[in-house]
């Protein structure tokens, strides 16, 4: 009986440790509520052209907190919609430091046949009515650059899954090939696109290990986030407050 429990104990945390995501296999390095860091071997990662992605890396990489947040700071993106386009940062300064010091562990303790996956999970304002995005990204190290491959980036996270490790870490495959997005990296300082099959792929940035020193965060110009509560009327000064009877097309002051 023991024996049995022992094997399904076993199974499940082989299954778990590698939870569904388009990655074949990961082992997990860190985690937390608000993020999760593993490897994933080189033989793993699904490749349509080999000639992307070296078949060894320049790993361990020795690599500061600090420059982290330079790396990943300044970095912004564009969604297109039809409601019209936004331009955003892809991290928040607070979420980049929540997984920086794990981030630095883990690339010390790649393998030069392994890269390196991030999940972060982050909710700025922690509201009751808000939700948390998730992005994630594969990052390595060549003899040359630092490169840093998005997959999903600020993908909203639903109540059902936002407080479960296992479904919100479950992520889709990060593709290294190139193809069109509505949502992509804009072009900033300290990095150049990769080319793949001739055109630049906006999810994949290519560091020079030559220009890191000349990398520094911007400090961003704070934004008051409004508290937002649970009912609309709360937020209404009782003059504004409008009655239900603007069904019927009569709108009356309280």
């Amino acid at each position: 009986m023991k024996l049995v429990r022992l094997l399904s104990f076993l199974i499940l945390s082989i299954t778990l440790n590698s939870c569904a995501t388009g990655v074949k296999s990961r082992a997990l390095l860190f985690r937390s509520n608000e993020f999760a860091i593993y490897t994933v071997n080189r033989d793993k990662i699904n490749l349509k052209a080999e000639s992307s992605v070296p078949k060894t890396f320049a790993h361990p990489v020795e690599i500061t907190e600090d420059k982290v947040l330079d790396l990943l700071g300044n970095i912004r993106f564009r969604e297109e919609s039809s409601y019209g386009d936004v331009n955003q940062y892809i991290f928040e300064e607070k979420e980049i430091k929540e997984f920086a010091l794990d981030l630095v562990d883990g690339l010390q303790k790649l393998k030069s046949d392994q890269l390196l996956l991030v999940i972060s999970k982050y909710n700025p304002v922690r509201s009751v009515v808000s939700h948390y995005a998730r992005t994630g990204f594969y990052i390595w190290s060549s003899e040359t650059s630092i490169e840093i491959l998005f997959g999903e980036l600020q993908k909203e996270v639903t109540y059902d899954e936002q407080g479960n490790y296992y479904d919100w870490s479950n992520i889709p495959d990060i593709p290294f090939e190139h193809f069109p997005q509505s949502t992509y990296i804009l072009q900033g300082p300290g990095f150049s696109f990769k080319k793949v099959s001739g055109f630049r792929n906006k999810h994949w940035l290519v560091f020079d290990k030559t220009d890191l020193a000349k990398l520094k965060f911007e400090k961003r110009k704070k934004t008051i986030v409004p508290e937002v509560t649970n009912s609309v009327d709360a937020d209404l000064k009782p003059e504004k407050r409008i009655s239900r009877d603007e069904e019927e097309g009569i709108i009356n002051g309280d």
